[in-house]
Protein backbone atom coordinates (compact mmCIF):
# COMPACT_ATOMS: atom_id res chain seq x y z
CA UNK A 1 0.00 0.00 0.00
CA UNK A 2 1.65 3.13 -1.20
CA UNK A 3 1.96 5.99 1.12
CA UNK A 4 0.04 8.79 1.01
CA UNK A 5 2.36 11.76 0.40
CA UNK A 6 1.39 14.19 2.95
CA UNK A 7 3.73 14.92 6.52
CA UNK A 8 1.83 12.38 8.68
CA UNK A 9 4.83 13.21 11.01
CA UNK A 10 3.96 16.92 11.61
CA UNK A 11 1.61 16.15 14.04
CA UNK A 12 0.37 13.22 16.36
CA UNK A 13 -3.66 12.79 16.41
CA UNK A 14 -6.22 12.86 18.95
CA UNK A 15 -9.31 11.33 19.35
CA UNK A 16 -11.97 11.99 22.03
CA UNK A 17 -12.71 9.05 24.79
CA UNK A 18 -16.00 8.24 26.07
CA UNK A 19 -14.76 8.91 29.41
CA UNK A 20 -13.31 12.33 29.32
CA UNK A 21 -13.83 12.74 33.28
CA UNK A 22 -10.75 10.57 33.86
CA UNK A 23 -8.80 10.66 30.28
CA UNK A 24 -9.26 13.80 28.21
CA UNK A 25 -8.67 13.84 24.18
CA UNK A 26 -6.93 17.31 24.55
CA UNK A 27 -5.30 19.17 27.22
CA UNK A 28 -3.47 22.62 27.52
CA UNK A 29 -0.36 21.12 28.47
CA UNK A 30 0.08 17.77 25.80
CA UNK A 31 2.25 14.84 27.06
CA UNK A 32 5.86 15.38 25.32
CA UNK A 33 9.28 14.06 25.57
CA UNK A 34 11.67 14.90 28.90
CA UNK A 35 14.16 16.95 26.55
CA UNK A 36 10.56 18.86 24.56
CA UNK A 37 10.98 18.72 20.59
CA UNK A 38 6.81 18.87 20.14
CA UNK A 39 5.57 16.27 18.20
CA UNK A 40 7.75 15.76 15.72
CA UNK A 41 10.62 14.37 18.08
CA UNK A 42 8.14 12.24 20.08
CA UNK A 43 7.00 10.42 16.45
CA UNK A 44 10.72 10.16 15.79
CA UNK A 45 11.19 8.63 19.09
CA UNK A 46 8.42 6.14 18.09
CA UNK A 47 9.77 5.48 14.97
CA UNK A 48 13.22 4.42 16.13
CA UNK A 49 11.43 1.67 18.31
CA UNK A 50 10.14 0.18 14.87
CA UNK A 51 11.68 -3.33 13.95
CA UNK A 52 10.37 -3.68 10.05
CA UNK A 53 8.94 -6.88 9.64
CA UNK A 54 10.60 -9.11 6.54
CA UNK A 55 7.05 -8.14 4.48
CA UNK A 56 8.20 -4.68 4.83
CA UNK A 57 11.97 -5.29 4.33
CA UNK A 58 11.28 -7.55 0.82
CA UNK A 59 9.06 -4.20 0.04
CA UNK A 60 5.82 -6.81 -0.02
CA UNK A 61 4.44 -4.22 2.61
CA UNK A 62 4.21 -0.60 2.95
CA UNK A 63 1.93 2.13 4.68
CA UNK A 64 0.77 3.16 8.25
CA UNK A 65 -0.39 1.54 11.60
CA UNK A 66 -2.75 4.06 13.80
CA UNK A 67 -2.57 3.16 17.96
CA UNK A 68 -4.16 4.66 20.15
CA UNK A 69 -2.65 5.23 23.58
CA UNK A 70 -3.39 6.55 26.64
CA UNK A 71 -0.41 8.57 28.08
CA UNK A 72 -1.06 8.19 32.61
CA UNK A 73 -0.71 10.76 34.83
CA UNK A 74 2.91 9.35 35.38
CA UNK A 75 3.36 9.56 32.07
CA UNK A 76 4.27 5.85 31.09
CA UNK A 77 1.68 4.53 28.29
CA UNK A 78 -0.70 2.25 28.60
CA UNK A 79 -3.57 0.47 26.68
CA UNK A 80 -2.23 0.99 23.58
CA UNK A 81 -4.61 -0.80 20.53
CA UNK A 82 -4.34 -0.73 16.90
CA UNK A 83 -7.39 1.46 15.48
CA UNK A 84 -5.93 1.47 11.90
CA UNK A 85 -4.65 -1.71 10.71
CA UNK A 86 -1.84 -2.67 8.02
CA UNK A 87 -1.16 -6.54 8.70
CA UNK A 88 -0.72 -8.57 11.59
CA UNK A 89 3.13 -8.55 12.04
CA UNK A 90 2.85 -4.33 11.26
CA UNK A 91 0.16 -3.95 13.68
CA UNK A 92 2.06 -6.21 16.00
CA UNK A 93 5.57 -4.48 15.54
CA UNK A 94 3.50 -0.76 15.76
CA UNK A 95 2.22 -1.63 19.21
CA UNK A 96 5.53 -3.06 20.32
CA UNK A 97 7.49 0.36 19.13
CA UNK A 98 4.63 2.50 21.23
CA UNK A 99 5.18 0.64 24.35
CA UNK A 100 8.59 0.72 23.75
CA UNK A 101 8.91 4.68 23.64
CA UNK A 102 10.60 6.49 26.88
CA UNK A 103 8.29 7.85 29.55
CA UNK A 104 6.85 11.29 28.98
CA UNK A 105 5.79 14.78 30.45
CA UNK A 106 2.37 14.09 31.19
CA UNK A 107 -0.40 16.12 29.93
CA UNK A 108 -1.53 18.67 32.64
CA UNK A 109 -5.32 20.01 32.63
CA UNK A 110 -5.62 22.84 35.49
CA UNK A 111 -2.16 22.82 36.23
CA UNK A 112 -2.66 19.21 37.40
CA UNK A 113 -1.39 15.79 35.82
CA UNK A 114 -4.03 14.26 33.35
CA UNK A 115 -4.47 10.82 31.58
CA UNK A 116 -4.68 11.83 27.67
CA UNK A 117 -5.33 9.61 24.93
CA UNK A 118 -3.29 9.90 21.81
CA UNK A 119 -3.60 8.12 18.25
CA UNK A 120 -0.53 7.60 16.97
CA UNK A 121 0.40 7.26 13.36
CA UNK A 122 3.95 4.30 12.75
CA UNK A 123 5.20 4.16 9.38
CA UNK A 124 6.26 1.14 7.90
CA UNK A 125 8.23 1.34 4.42
CA UNK A 126 10.98 -0.51 2.92
CA UNK A 127 14.37 0.21 3.03
CA UNK A 128 14.16 0.89 -0.91
CA UNK A 129 11.37 3.04 -0.39
CA UNK A 130 11.16 6.50 -2.44
CA UNK A 131 9.96 9.37 0.08
CA UNK A 132 8.29 12.74 -1.55
CA UNK A 133 9.24 15.30 -0.10
CA UNK A 134 6.62 16.14 2.24
CA UNK A 135 7.51 12.88 3.78
CA UNK A 136 10.62 13.51 5.28
CA UNK A 137 11.77 14.94 8.57
CA UNK A 138 14.67 16.98 6.18
CA UNK A 139 14.45 17.22 2.40
CA UNK A 140 17.51 16.68 0.41
CA UNK A 141 19.09 20.07 -0.18
CA UNK A 142 21.48 20.93 -3.15
CA UNK A 143 25.56 21.68 -1.71
CA UNK A 144 25.12 25.03 -1.09
CA UNK A 145 21.59 25.34 -0.98
CA UNK A 146 18.64 26.84 -3.87
CA UNK A 147 21.14 30.29 -4.81
CA UNK A 148 23.86 27.69 -5.59
CA UNK A 149 21.20 25.49 -7.23
CA UNK A 150 20.06 28.21 -9.59
CA UNK A 151 24.15 29.40 -10.15
CA UNK A 152 24.51 25.70 -11.32
CA UNK A 153 21.87 25.54 -13.39
CA UNK A 154 22.81 29.58 -15.55
CA UNK A 155 26.40 28.30 -15.64
CA UNK A 156 25.95 24.59 -17.39
CA UNK A 157 22.65 24.97 -19.06
CA UNK A 158 23.67 25.05 -23.28
CA UNK A 159 21.03 26.32 -25.34
CA UNK A 160 20.37 23.90 -27.71
CA UNK A 161 19.75 25.41 -31.36
CA UNK A 162 16.07 24.35 -31.56
CA UNK A 163 15.31 27.22 -28.88
CA UNK A 164 16.36 30.02 -30.99
CA UNK A 165 15.16 28.55 -34.40
CA UNK A 166 11.51 27.55 -32.70
CA UNK A 167 11.45 31.33 -30.89
CA UNK A 168 10.87 28.91 -28.05
CA UNK A 169 10.50 30.10 -24.32
CA UNK A 170 9.28 28.05 -21.55
CA UNK A 171 10.73 25.41 -18.81
CA UNK A 172 11.41 21.77 -18.57
CA UNK A 173 10.46 20.03 -15.27
CA UNK A 174 12.28 16.78 -14.46
CA UNK A 175 11.48 14.85 -11.68
CA UNK A 176 14.48 12.21 -10.87
CA UNK A 177 15.27 10.00 -7.29
CA UNK A 178 18.33 11.35 -4.97
CA UNK A 179 19.73 8.47 -3.57
CA UNK A 180 20.31 8.05 0.40
CA UNK A 181 23.97 8.98 -0.29
CA UNK A 182 22.93 11.94 -2.34
CA UNK A 183 23.60 10.67 -5.68
CA UNK A 184 20.77 11.32 -8.44
CA UNK A 185 19.27 8.04 -9.37
CA UNK A 186 16.72 7.98 -12.37
CA UNK A 187 15.23 10.76 -13.78
CA UNK A 188 12.13 12.18 -16.37
CA UNK A 189 10.98 14.59 -18.17
CA UNK A 190 7.12 15.86 -16.44
CA UNK A 191 6.66 18.95 -18.43
CA UNK A 192 8.12 19.13 -21.87
CA UNK A 193 9.63 21.78 -24.09
CA UNK A 194 11.48 20.15 -27.07
CA UNK A 195 13.45 17.10 -27.55
CA UNK A 196 16.68 19.23 -27.53
CA UNK A 197 15.40 21.17 -24.56
CA UNK A 198 14.42 17.37 -22.74
CA UNK A 199 17.91 16.46 -23.27
CA UNK A 200 19.49 19.14 -21.97
CA UNK A 201 17.51 19.37 -19.07
CA UNK A 202 18.47 15.91 -18.09
CA UNK A 203 22.17 16.04 -18.94
CA UNK A 204 22.25 19.37 -16.42
CA UNK A 205 20.56 16.93 -13.54
CA UNK A 206 22.22 13.63 -13.77
CA UNK A 207 25.62 15.65 -13.71
CA UNK A 208 24.72 17.25 -10.67
CA UNK A 209 27.13 16.82 -7.80
CA UNK A 210 26.03 15.18 -4.60
CA UNK A 211 23.09 16.73 -2.60
CA UNK A 212 22.83 16.14 1.32
CA UNK A 213 20.48 13.67 1.40
CA UNK A 214 16.91 13.53 2.87
CA UNK A 215 16.55 12.15 6.19
CA UNK A 216 13.46 10.06 7.37
CA UNK A 217 11.51 10.38 11.04
CA UNK A 218 14.66 7.64 11.97
CA UNK A 219 17.41 10.51 11.21
CA UNK A 220 18.68 8.22 8.79
CA UNK A 221 19.28 9.01 5.44
CA UNK A 222 16.44 8.07 2.55
CA UNK A 223 15.61 8.09 -1.24
CA UNK A 224 13.60 11.14 -2.28
CA UNK A 225 11.81 12.56 -5.35
CA UNK A 226 12.82 15.69 -6.53
CA UNK A 227 11.78 18.07 -9.17
CA UNK A 228 13.41 21.33 -10.79
CA UNK A 229 12.75 23.43 -13.44
CA UNK A 230 14.83 24.01 -16.34
CA UNK A 231 14.30 27.04 -18.41
CA UNK A 232 14.82 28.08 -21.84
CA UNK A 233 14.78 31.59 -24.13
CA UNK A 234 16.52 32.52 -27.84
CA UNK A 235 19.47 34.10 -26.56
CA UNK A 236 19.99 37.94 -27.03
CA UNK A 237 21.69 38.90 -30.05
CA UNK A 238 25.22 39.55 -30.08
CA UNK A 239 25.83 43.01 -28.99
CA UNK A 240 26.12 45.59 -32.56
CA UNK A 241 23.95 43.01 -34.46
CA UNK A 242 19.99 44.58 -35.17
CA UNK A 243 17.28 42.64 -32.75
CA UNK A 244 15.18 40.44 -34.15
CA UNK A 245 12.25 41.60 -36.14
CA UNK A 246 9.23 42.40 -33.19
CA UNK A 247 5.70 40.12 -34.22
CA UNK A 248 4.04 43.67 -35.04
CA UNK A 249 6.35 44.17 -37.85
CA UNK A 250 6.00 40.66 -39.69
CA UNK A 251 3.35 40.80 -42.55
CA UNK A 252 0.93 38.59 -43.27
CA UNK A 253 0.13 40.05 -46.63
CA UNK A 254 2.84 41.82 -49.16
CA UNK A 255 3.20 43.16 -52.56
CA UNK A 256 5.41 39.98 -53.75
CA UNK A 257 4.83 37.20 -51.17
CA UNK A 258 7.87 34.64 -50.08
CA UNK A 259 8.33 31.60 -52.70
CA UNK A 260 10.47 28.19 -53.03
CA UNK A 261 13.13 28.68 -55.82
CA UNK A 262 11.79 26.11 -58.51
CA UNK A 263 8.47 25.32 -57.01
CA UNK A 264 6.06 26.80 -58.54
CA UNK A 265 1.83 26.55 -58.35
CA UNK A 266 -0.82 27.14 -55.48
CA UNK A 267 0.09 23.66 -53.49
CA UNK A 268 3.93 24.17 -54.30
CA UNK A 269 4.90 25.47 -50.63
CA UNK A 270 2.66 22.73 -49.00
CA UNK A 271 4.04 20.27 -51.14
CA UNK A 272 7.67 20.95 -50.17
CA UNK A 273 6.99 20.70 -46.43
CA UNK A 274 4.66 17.29 -47.04
CA UNK A 275 7.90 15.45 -48.92
CA UNK A 276 9.79 16.86 -45.49
CA UNK A 277 7.92 15.32 -42.91
CA UNK A 278 9.38 12.28 -41.05
CA UNK A 279 6.20 10.07 -39.76
CA UNK A 280 6.76 9.12 -36.29
CA UNK A 281 6.23 5.14 -35.73
CA UNK A 282 2.55 5.85 -34.27
CA UNK A 283 1.33 8.66 -36.72
CA UNK A 284 -2.21 9.72 -36.97
CA UNK A 285 -4.13 10.47 -39.86
CA UNK A 286 -6.28 14.25 -39.54
CA UNK A 287 -5.68 18.11 -41.16
CA UNK A 288 -3.75 20.12 -39.28
CA UNK A 289 -2.11 24.06 -40.14
CA UNK A 290 1.22 25.46 -39.70
CA UNK A 291 2.33 28.44 -39.66
CA UNK A 292 5.99 30.08 -39.90
CA UNK A 293 7.64 33.26 -40.50
CA UNK A 294 9.78 34.08 -43.96
CA UNK A 295 12.51 35.91 -42.45
CA UNK A 296 13.94 39.25 -44.45
CA UNK A 297 17.03 36.83 -45.37
CA UNK A 298 14.59 33.65 -46.81
CA UNK A 299 15.26 31.98 -43.18
CA UNK A 300 12.30 29.75 -41.78
CA UNK A 301 11.72 30.74 -38.07
CA UNK A 302 9.11 30.31 -35.75
CA UNK A 303 6.69 27.33 -36.40
CA UNK A 304 3.18 26.96 -34.60
CA UNK A 305 0.87 24.64 -35.24
CA UNK A 306 -2.47 27.00 -36.17
CA UNK A 307 -4.63 23.63 -35.98
CA UNK A 308 -3.18 20.59 -34.36
CA UNK A 309 -3.36 17.18 -35.44
CA UNK A 310 -1.23 15.00 -32.52
CA UNK A 311 1.01 15.78 -30.22
CA UNK A 312 3.94 13.12 -31.99
CA UNK A 313 2.84 14.46 -35.79
CA UNK A 314 2.43 18.06 -34.78
CA UNK A 315 6.10 17.90 -33.49
CA UNK A 316 6.63 15.99 -36.72
CA UNK A 317 5.33 18.71 -38.79
CA UNK A 318 7.44 21.57 -36.84
CA UNK A 319 10.75 20.02 -37.52
CA UNK A 320 9.33 19.69 -41.11
CA UNK A 321 9.06 23.08 -41.45
CA UNK A 322 12.37 24.22 -39.93
CA UNK A 323 13.82 22.09 -42.73
CA UNK A 324 12.36 24.13 -45.26
CA UNK A 325 15.09 25.03 -48.16
CA UNK A 326 15.71 28.74 -47.59
CA UNK A 327 12.99 31.78 -49.54
CA UNK A 328 12.97 34.35 -52.02
CA UNK A 329 11.74 36.48 -48.83
CA UNK A 330 8.55 38.45 -49.15
CA UNK A 331 9.06 42.33 -50.42
CA UNK A 332 7.16 45.57 -49.57
CA UNK A 333 7.85 48.82 -51.20
CA UNK A 334 10.85 46.98 -52.64
CA UNK A 335 12.44 46.03 -49.63
CA UNK A 336 12.86 42.17 -47.92
CA UNK A 337 10.66 42.11 -45.06
CA UNK A 338 9.45 39.43 -42.79
CA UNK A 339 6.32 37.88 -43.53
CA UNK A 340 4.33 34.95 -41.79
CA UNK A 341 2.85 32.09 -44.04
CA UNK A 342 0.28 29.23 -43.45
CA UNK A 343 0.28 26.14 -44.55
CA UNK A 344 -2.23 23.09 -44.63
CA UNK A 345 -0.77 19.53 -43.58
CA UNK A 346 -3.02 16.56 -44.57
CA UNK A 347 -1.69 13.19 -42.83
CA UNK A 348 -3.41 10.08 -45.07
CA UNK A 349 -1.87 7.14 -43.77
CA UNK A 350 -3.43 3.76 -45.58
Amino acid sequence: MALAAHPVAAQYYVQYSADTSQVYSYVEQMPALPKGGGNLALLKAIQKQVQLPVEVREGRVEGRVFVRVVIGVSGVARQATVTQSLSPACDAAALAAVQRMPRLVPGRYNGQPAAVLLTIPVMFLSPRHVFAATEVARPAQFPGGDAALEQYLQKNRVTPAEVRQRDLQGRVTVRFVLKPDGRVGASEVLTSLCTSCDEEALRLVRNMPHWQPALGYDDQPVAMYQAINVWFQPPAPPAGTAPPVPENQVYSQVEQMPSLPGRTGPKALQSALQELIRYPEFATNGNGQVSFVVEPDGRVTRPVMLQSISGPMDEAVLAATLRLPRFEPGRQNGRPVAVRLAVPVVVDIR
